[in-house]
């Protein structure tokens, strides 16, 4: 498949900037409201936000045990999550799903020109043991990201060292495991994470999943067969501060899926209410994403640009689909992608009497 690149200059924006309220809980105790920088490119309080943000922490996607991200929309109100297998889900956003809706990692476009119509699995390419938060701003958001965030827009945010839960100078080591079982999938997945680093200067995190996912089993229909499939993913992150207001980041993330079936099309399938059981004998995906980049942050400046963003990103991403017409056809098809993107992009920021003029551009 031939490269496509493309350049555009992001529209300005102006938004009203308002104070941060913080909310008492008790006394001695305050909760600061949340802040989100998806809905307009920089920072501001949930409450202030032009759109409508939903925010998913780590500590709810940990606590309910979500198998893939297009999961964790699962009871998010205005998101419809479709599933054409166990191991591919596409959310619609406000009656908006494949290429239509937006998916950012730390601000990068997963979106690409391979992304086809309607849904598609590629939002399952990315670990959810690996998120620190996910924000979704539901509607359109064509003016900041493109023409492909019609239905919505989500960025996902990665886990990193924490730098600021210690103190400057403080140099800090620490781990955690976590392992997931379920009886109705048979599957098993584990994870591994490590963090070392010096408090306010620097931090590297360092995480390795690994998932075996059995063939489902539902009330009523039994073992769905070549239901399950084998992911293994990786992601490293390393911040350093020069000062507490400007900072570089290096990331890599890995995802690897090997044997993920479409059975619905298969042999394999299963009737549900009359519906017909395919006759392919085989149709099944290796799917593999790799992400690098490098960030470099800096806030507080003098002149007119306050604070900047700069970021350079490699993503490549392949696919190999292995499909196995009905006996007797004698007919088999291998076909898939490797693509590889190059992403540059640079924001900057302006406080003005009127409100926070955000401008740049990307490629």
């Amino acid at each position: 498949m031939p490269h496509k690149s493309r350049f555009f200059l992001s529209i300005v924006t102006l938004a009203l900037a308002s104070p941060t309220h913080a909310q008492d809980t008790a006394p001695g105790e305050t909760l600061l409201a949340p802040v989100v920088v998806t809905a307009s490119l920089f920072e501001e309080p949930l409450a202030d936000a032009p759109n409508t943000v939903n925010i998913i922490g780590e500590e709810e996607i940990r606590d309910n045990l979500y198998r893939s991200l297009p999961d964790i929309f699962s009871e998010t109100p205005g998101v419809l999550v479709q599933k054409t297998s166990h191991g591919q889900g596409s959310p619609f956003i406000r009656g908006f799903t494949g290429y239509r809706n937006l998916l950012l990692i730390d601000g990068i476009r997963l979106n690409n020109s391979v992304f086809r119509d309607g849904p598609n699995q590629y939002w399952n390419t990315v670990d959810p043991c690996s998120i620190e938060r996910l924000e979704l701003v539901k509607g359109q958001g064509s003016v900041l990201y493109g023409s492909d965030a019609i239905g919505g827009t989500v960025n996902v945010l990665t886990k990193g060292a924490d730098i600021f839960g210690h103190a400057d100078g403080e140099s800090f080591i620490g781990g955690s495991a976590l392992y997931r079982w379920s009886s109705a999938e048979q599957s098993n997945v584990g994870r591994l994470e490590t963090e070392f680093g010096e408090g306010g200067r620097y931090g590297f995190f360092l995480g390795l999943s690994g998932k075996d996912y059995g063939d489902l089993r539902a009330a009523g229909i039994g073992e769905q067969r070549q239901t399950g499939y084998k992911e293994w993913d990786a992601d490293a992150r390393f911040d350093y501060f020069f000062d507490s207001e400007t900072r570089l980041t290096l990331a890599y993330q890995r995802v690897d899926q090997d044997d993920v079936w479409r059975t619905h099309r298969t042999i394999y399938g299963e009737s549900w209410r009359g519906t017909e059981v395919g006759d392919e004998q085989r149709r099944s995906l290796d799917q593999d994403r790799q992400l690098a980049y490098a960030q470099f942050e800096a806030n507080d400046l003098d002149g007119f640009v306050d604070r900047m963003k700069l970021n350079v990103s490699w993503q490549q991403q392949s696919e190999e689909q292995d499909r196995l017409r009905k006996i007797g056809d004698g007919r088999r098809d291998l076909q898939g992608f490797d693509v590889d993107t190059l992403g540059l992009w640079a924001q900057f920021e302006s406080d003005t009497p009127f409100g926070v003029l955000t401008y740049g551009a990307s490629y």
